[in-house]
C-alpha cells in the first residue's frame, strides 16, 4: 500500500521517472522496513543541482505487520559533486541505498554522477530520525520552512580514498572479520556497461 504522495502520473506530479525506491533496510528486529525515494519527488521541488543546491527527498517507514506505512521523512541531499560536461548535460545526486544501524539510525549513501566525469562521488552519511517531522499527510514540502528534516553527519567522502570508484549503489554488513570485529560491504552497479566496473569494497567497522 503506497501513499498517495508515491503514485506515478503522466504529469509531472509525484515521483520522477527511474528516481523511486531504490534502497530498503528492515530495522526494529524485522518489524519495521524502511525504503528511500531516490531524487525528490515532483511535489518537493527540484533535484539536486551544482553548488549550494540541494534537493529533498524522503524516507518512508512501513509497518511489516499492518503492511502500511506510518511514517515519511524529509531529506536533504547535498548538491551534485561536479559539473557536467558538456554544461547542460545529465547529472544526478540521489540515495541508492540506506541500511538499519540502530534505533532511528540509518546508514545512508548519496551517490553523485555526472556526464563527462567516469567515477563517482560517494558519500556515506549517518542519519538520525528520532528528531523528524513525520510528513506522511504532507502532499508537498514546497514552501515549508518550518518541515524538521532528518539530521545528517558525513561519515566518508570516497573521493578521498585515492582510487576509481564507480557507481557504488548497495551496502550491507559483511562478515565477521578474523580480528573478530564486523565489517561493511558495498558494492557497484556496473549497468551492464563494459566502460564500468562492478567493484565490492569491503570495510572494517571501528
Amino acid at each position: 500500500m503506497l501513499p498517495p504522495q508515491l503514485h506515478m502520473h503522466a504529469t509531472e506530479s509525484g515521483p520522477r521517472q527511474n528516481g523511486v525506491f531504490e534502497g530498503l533496510t528492515f530495522a526494529d528486529n524485522y518489524k519495521t522496513l524502511f525504503v528511500d525515494v531516490e531524487e525528490p519527488l515532483y511535489n518537493d521541488g527540484s533535484r539536486a543541482g551544482l553548488n549550494d543546491s540541494t534537493g529533498v527527498t524522503r524516507i518512508l517507514k512501513f509497518d511489516i505487520a499492518s503492511k502500511k506505512p506510518v511514517a515519511q521523512y524529509a531529506y536533504m541531499i547535498d548538491p551534485v559533486a561536479y559539473a557536467p560536461f558538456p554544461a547542460n548535460a545529465f547529472k544526478i545526486n540521489g540515495i541508492p541505498d540506506i541500511l538499519s544501524v540502530g534505533k532511528d539510525k540509518l546508514m545512508i549513501l548519496e551517490r553523485s554522477y555526472s556526464t563527462g566525469r567516469p567515477a563517482c562521488t560517494i558519500k556515506v552519511f549517518l542519519a538520525d530520525l528520532s528528531s523528524a517531522e513525520n510528513i506522511n499527510e504532507i502532499a508537498s514540502l514546497k514552501n515549508r520552512p518550518g518541515v524538521k528534516f532528518i539530521s545528517k553527519k558525513l561519515l566518508l567522502n570516497m573521493d578521498s580514498l585515492g582510487f576509481y570508484i564507480d557507481n557504488i549503489e548497495g551496502v550491507t554488513f559483511g562478515p565477521i572479520l578474523p580480528n573478530g570485529k564486523r565489517s561493511l560491504l558495498f558494492v557497484a552497479d556496473n549497468n551492464f556497461n563494459p566502460l564500468q566496473k562492478t567493484q565490492f569494497l569491503l570495510f572494517e567497522i571501528e
